[in-house]
């Protein structure tokens, strides 16, 4: 629910006509998807299943909102925002998990193309990502430019991750002598610090 209400409401309060906090709305399409809903009469149909657990949980008191409620909520959010706050959100639930004591992190870097989405070039976009195997968590993405490719790519995403006492597992690919190196400076860096 923090997550949720830190993410900055869009809307015009002083009309008084908003029927529905936007951290219910958020909580209910994030629940939904994560529980298979995909399309938003899917969402509103969760909703309706499980109302009465969302009014003991102090969301939704004024039931359901429509599909053009959840239209207007999905376009009006800033998504950089959101994004920002979703990242926020992750990092600490990451690092709760971690104190629940797993070990020696593992970070395995990989990259795949999305698959569906064709970019102006005609081609799929490649989104090279770290997961977390300990909390199964991904830690951060980072899009290949055009007409560029992984090896480009995971300096970018190395620069925003704490690599520090950790391991760090990539495909042959990622194994750049380059790479390489960038990881033994970052973990010196940080071993200095």
């Amino acid at each position: 629910m923090n997550f949720a209400r830190s993410v900055p409401d869009f809307r015009r309060s002083d009309k008084g006509n908003i029927q529905h906090r936007l951290a219910d709305i958020i909580i209910l399409m994030i629940l939904a998807r994560e529980c298979g809903c995909v399309g938003r009469a899917d969402i509103i149909e969760f909703g309706r299943l499980h109302l009465n657990k969302f009014h003991r949980l102090g969301i939704l008191r004024n039931g359901v909102p429509s599909e053009s409620t959840l239209c207007r909520a999905e376009n009006g959010i800033n998504d950089h925002a959101m994004a920002d706050r979703m990242q926020d959100f992750a990092g600490a639930f990451h690092k709760e998990l971690l104190k629940k004591g797993c070990g020696r992190e593992i970070i395995c870097i990989d990259g795949k193309a999305e698959r569906g989405t064709v970019m102006e070039n005609g081609r799929n976009p490649d989104i090279v990502s770290a997961y977390s195997f300990n909390t199964g968590i991904i830690l951060a993405t980072e899009a290949c430019q055009a007409k560029s490719n992984e090896i480009k790519a995971v300096p970018r995403l190395i620069d925003k991750l704490d690599i520090a006492g950790k391991i760090v597992t990539a495909d042959a690919m990622s194994m750049q002598k380059d790479i390489i190196d960038k990881i033994r400076k970052k973990v010196t860096m940080f071993a200095s610090d």
